[in-house]
């Protein structure tokens, strides 16, 4: 199973769904656009609470102040989002390697999406919660 979030020129992609470890499940982060990709292993507990954070995303699909941040456990993936009334902004960072580790060959790649409220969101909300349940 797949899951993408699409922007302007942009596209999020996580892929490679792995719970054979139990408690641990890794997936790849893929981030593509034009003359850009990168991609991170990203290793969570149980997901890190990444359904859930989406899931509040959507339930308050009105808006919300401030920024609203996610972090995988090792800090591969982020994802920050914020929402104006109109339009929820989706923040993807990717990390080689993570923030915890030495800063020899390290990187960042950071990524926009955007949503509208409701059903968008919604959709969003769902496919990526029945991405981390596979």
């Amino acid at each position: 199973m797949t899951f993408s979030v699409a922007g302007q020129g942009v596209t999020l992609t996580l892929t490679g769904f792995d719970a054979s470890e139990g408690d641990l499940v890794y997936f790849t982060a893929r981030a593509e656009g034009a003359d850009m990709a990168a991609s991170v292993s990203v290793q969570t507990l149980h997901g890190d609470g990444l359904a859930a954070f989406a899931a509040g995303l959507d339930e308050d699909f009105r808006g919300w102040p401030g920024v609203r941040v996610w972090t995988s456990s090792r800090g591969e993936l982020e994802l920050r989002a914020t929402h104006d009334g109109r339009v929820v902004g989706l923040e993807w960072t990717l990390r080689y390697p993570g923030p915890d580790w030495e800063p020899v060959d390290f990187w960042t790649c950071t990524v926009r999406t955007h949503l509208t409220p409701g059903e968008d969101l919604r959709r969003f909300s769902a496919d990526l919660a029945q991405f981390l349940s596979h």
